[in-house]
C-alpha cells in the first residue's frame, strides 16, 4: 500500500507492513511531513510501527510504539487497525496482539498532525491518546512533558529497544540525564542536571520541559522562570524540522535540518 494522505479516520481504518522499494505503508501527516506507519528495519521483512520525517533524506524516526520497554517489532504482513475499543491494534499475520495504545472506548477516529503528533480522539475532536504524551527517545517543538516524564535511549542505532540511558524530570523539578542499570532500572548519579530544585528561591522547581517552536528548549518553573536545556542559537520550527533525541551513547543533542534543503541534519546543540 503506498503512502496516504491522512487527515483524519474513522474507526476501521488499518495499514498493514508491505514494504515497496525503501519505503512501508504509512498515512501522511496535511503537509507530507511526518508520516505515521510500518517502517522496514533491515531487509525488509521486519518493521516498526513509527512515526518519521517524511520529506528529507535522512528519514528519522521520531516516534515508535514499545511494550515493556521493548520495541514493538512486527513481521511482514503484520497490520496495525483503528477501533473504537482499544484504538491502535497492532497484530501480526498470525493474529497475535502485539502492541495497542491502551485507550479506553469511545475512540471515533484519528489525526496525524503536522507537528508530529498522531491523536487518537472522541466524536468531540477531543484527544484520547497521543505520542506526544508517551515519549521515546525524541521530543519535537511543541511537545512538553511534566514531572515524572522521561526520554529512554535506544539499545543501538538498529535496536529500539530500552538502552543505558534516561533523560527524567524529577518529582522535585530537577532534569537530569543518568545512566541505568538493565534489567533492574536503577538509576545511577546523573551527569547532566539543570538544578530546578526549591532551593532557597520559593517556586524555582522545575515543572515542566518545554521545547516551543522556536527552538527554545527549557524547564519551565513553577514562578515561570525559565532555564534553557540547550546553549546556543535557537532555530524556528517554521523553517526547520527540529528535533532533540537522547542518543543510544547517552548524548542529548539538539538537531535540525532547513526544510528547503536536501542536506543531512545539522547539530544544534549536545548535552
Amino acid at each position: 500500500m503506498p503512502s496516504q494522505m491522512w487527515k483524519s479516520s474513522l474507526c476501521g481504518a488499518s495499514l498493514t507492513a508491505t514494504a515497496e522499494g525503501n519505503s512501508s505503508s504509512s498515512w501522511l501527516s496535511p503537509s507530507g511531513d511526518f508520516a505515521f506507519g510500518f517502517w522496514p528495519l533491515g531487509n525488509n521483512d521486519i518493521f516498526l510501527l513509527s512515526i518519521w520525517y517524511a520529506k528529507i533524506p535522512d528519514r528519522t524516526l521520531v516516534w515508535y510504539a514499545n511494550r515493556d520497554n521493548e520495541a514493538a517489532v512486527a513481521p511482514k504482513g503484520s497490520t496495525v487497525n483503528l477501533t473504537a475499543n482499544s484504538g491502535l491494534v497492532l497484530k501480526s499475520p498470525q493474529g497475535e496482539e502485539l502492541w495497542k495504545s491502551e485507550t479506553s472506548a469511545g475512540v471515533a477516529g484519528g489525526v496525524m498532525n503536522d507537528t508530529g503528533n498522531f491523536v487518537l480522539q472522541d466524536r468531540n475532536s477531543e484527544s484520547l491518546w497521543e505520542t506526544f504524551n508517551n515519549h521515546t527517545d525524541t521530543i519535537l517543538p511543541g511537545q512538553t512533558f511534566e514531572r515524572g516524564g522521561k526520554l529512554l535511549s535506544r539499545q543501538s542505532e538498529t535496536n529500539y529497544s530500552k538502552g543505558r540511558f534516561q533523560l527524567l524530570l524529577q518529582e522535585d523539578g530537577n532534569l537530569i540525564i543518568s545512566t541505568i542499570n538493565l534489567p533492574t532500572n536503577f538509576a545511577n548519579e546523573p551527569y547532566y542536571a539543570t538544578d530546578t530544585t526549591s532551593g532557597t528561591v520559593a517556586g524555582s522547581e522545575g515543572k515542566e520541559l518545554v521545547f516551543n517552536v522556536s527552538g527554545y528548549l527549557y524547564v519551565l518553573s513553577e514562578n515561570g522562570g525559565k532555564t534553557n536545556v540547550a546553549v546556543g542559537d535557537a532555530v524556528s520550527a517554521r523553517d526547520n524540522y527540529i528535533r532533540a533525541t537522547l542518543n543510544f551513547d547517552g548524548i542529548f543533542a539538539q538537531y535540525y535540518h532547513p526544510k528547503n534543503s536536501t542536506g543531512n541534519y545539522l547539530h544544534s546543540q549536545r548535552r
